[in-house]
């Protein structure tokens, strides 16, 4: 291994070496610790900024999330005040037109709403349709009728108020989902 004809001779360089890898290790450790020194000052730098973006922009993004729930909301319940929900009202089992369901849907309102035949001939629909129900609901799912007056949506809305408990129909606002769910949990 080594040609040192003494063992002092063989320390001797042994320990230059040892000496000069401990400086290129020293010289190592030094460039490890300031990239470690580094990358902790630019991770700290990135919190500060996360923290920064957290308290700036996020609350704006939360209330304009906020905003436009409550817009949306606000534009769902303008677009169903239109409607009224009516149930109780029979028909036929099978898909039904919706000229049949008109015609199924005015009955009820002489008859167990009380309002003038007259008045209910000039009352104009803009839809009317059966929602799909349960299996056993064939003949009674209900109706959604979507009026063009809504002086006539007051009147029938008005009239089904005043309806006694038992009766077997019902007449409802038609809101949004949301709403439905608030409404059934009270």
């Amino acid at each position: 291994m080594y040609e040192s004809k003494s063992v002092f001779d063989c320390f001797a360089c042994l320990h230059l070496k040892l000496v000069g890898n401990v400086e290129i290790l020293k010289t190592e450790v030094k460039v490890l610790r300031d990239n470690v020194e580094n990358l902790e000052s630019h991770a700290k730098l990135m919190d500060d900024s996360i923290k920064d973006i957290h308290n700036t922009l996020l609350p704006d993004i939360e209330e304009k999330i906020s905003t436009e729930e409550k817009e949306r909301l606000k534009l769902e319940h303008w677009g169903l005040k239109w409607n009224l929900v009516i149930s109780g009202v029979s028909g036929t089992p099978l898909a039904e037109m919706p000229k049949a369901t008109d015609v199924y849907v005015r009955f009820p309102f002489e008859k167990t709403l009380e309002i003038p035949k007259e008045r209910i001939e000039k009352m104009l629909f803009q839809a009317v349709h059966r929602i799909p129900g349960k299996k056993g609901d064939k003949e009674k799912r209900k109706i959604i009728v979507r009026f063009n007056s809504l002086i006539d949506r007051v009147e029938v809305l008005a009239a089904g108020m005043k309806l006694q408990r038992g009766s077997g129909y019902s007449v409802v606002r038609d809101v949004p989902p949301s709403v439905e769910k608030l409404r059934f949990n009270l």
